[in-house]
């Protein structure tokens, strides 16, 4: 992907975004806020919200070897997935770091799917190069929107889309005359739709429609990262850097939390011999911070030692606090750490305040309304 594109679905956030607000994912602008980040994030943990998600990376790979590719690459066996089912998994470099997590989809026998947040075409590329596959980049070839809240069932159901899905799987549909995948792919409950870019304006005006009436909003990128956030899930290239080097053992799986995700007895996977003889110096926790301020990378002290710091921090409006990621030595004993703030405007001198552990997620996924 070179260049900056636009998604199908620009028409429609462009002329919610008045303040004309922009970040770009993966070479993709999208809207940054619509309103201001509190009321998309309640929004979702109360009634409905749906953000383009357009910019997620994926990639296709097909052909007789693509199971034992993909059993070889990721840290679980994709023999275990029956067509229309997905798992999250890792991709580790030699050396056991994390270079990519995301989720692995089957479409078919010889057919699946990676979807994740930040791409790594060339190292999935070399790496495919010694099997009976081909590798094609979709991430361009459709448009996905991604409904969560308790409301976004209920809203489906208006929209007359059954959502009668587990979590983790997916199917394609014909949605009143269009063909939608429908996917249970995300941390917050929710659903996402994904369809061809010439229908994504008729797809976004039939969910904001039924969704009118349970509150729906559109959600910007920025409130998504804090619900990220709130949800308690480490991103690449906002909490860390992927272990792009072929020798780099950092980020070390359990560090970022992400072990689940890691099926030991399952043979073979690169980097699995480096990952089974780690012993992760770092762990990752949550902390509460009291202050409304957030405070993103920031040295956490226990007394006059530093044994940790912060990753993304943001303000919660769900807990009405600065929550943030933290990682934090392993043989750290306590609970309660301090910080300090930066100087501002309003308050123009430093400031040391508590940082709490809590457990993680901070905010559990909302209960679904209207199933």
């Amino acid at each position: 992907m070179s260049g900056l594109r636009a998604t199908p679905f620009h028409a429609r956030t462009a002329a919610a975004n008045r303040d004309n607000a922009w970040v770009t994912r993966n070479g993709v602008t999208l809207s940054e806020r619509f309103d201001s980040v509190e009321p998309e994030v309640l929004a979702a943990r109360l009634n409905a919200a749906i953000a383009d998600i357009s910019w997620r990376w994926r990639i296709r790979i097909e052909g007789a070897a693509a199971e034992t590719f993909l059993s070889r690459l990721v840290t679980r066996d994709a023999a275990a997935l029956a067509p229309g089912r997905s798992f999250k998994a890792l991709w580790l470099s030699d050396a056991g770091g994390v270079r990519g997590a995301g989720i692995i989809a089957r479409f078919g026998r010889e057919t699946f799917e990676i979807v994740a947040s930040a791409p790594d075409v060339e190292w999935i590329a070399s790496a495919a190069g010694g099997f009976d596959v081909r590798l094609r980049d979709v991430s361009s070839e459709t448009g996905g929107l991604a409904i969560v809240g308790p409301y976004a069932s209920a809203t489906l159901i208006t929209a007359e889309l059954a959502p009668d899905i587990e979590p983790l799987a997916f199917r394609k549909l014909s949605w009143r005359g269009l063909d939608v995948t429908l996917s249970r792919w995300g941390e917050h409950g929710g659903y996402e739709i994904w369809c061809e870019p010439d229908d994504a304006i008729l797809v976004w005006d039939r969910l904001m429609r039924a969704g009118r009436e349970f509150g729906i909003v559109a959600a910007g990128v920025a409130a998504m990262d804090t619900l990220d956030l709130e949800a308690g899930i480490a991103r690449p290239n906002l909490d860390y850097r992927p272990a792009r080097e072929a020798g780099a053992a950092e980020p070390a799986p359990g560090s970022l939390g992400l072990g689940t995700l890691i099926d030991e007895a399952h043979q073979g996977f690169n980097g699995r011999r480096a990952f089974l003889a780690s012993q992760p110096l770092n762990r990752l926790v949550g902390i509460e911070i009291e202050s409304a301020e957030p405070a993103p990378f920031t040295p956490l002290m226990l007394e006059d030692k530093q044994v940790g710091h912060t990753l993304r921090s943001a303000y919660s409006p769900t807990l009405r606090r600065a929550i943030a990621l933290a990682s934090v030595d392993a043989a750290a004993v306590g609970t309660v750490f301090s910080l300090t703030l930066p100087p501002g405007f309003a308050t123009p001198s430093l400031r040391k305040v508590a940082a709490r552990i809590v457990p993680l997620p901070f905010v559990a996924a909302p209960a679904s309304i209207g199933e």
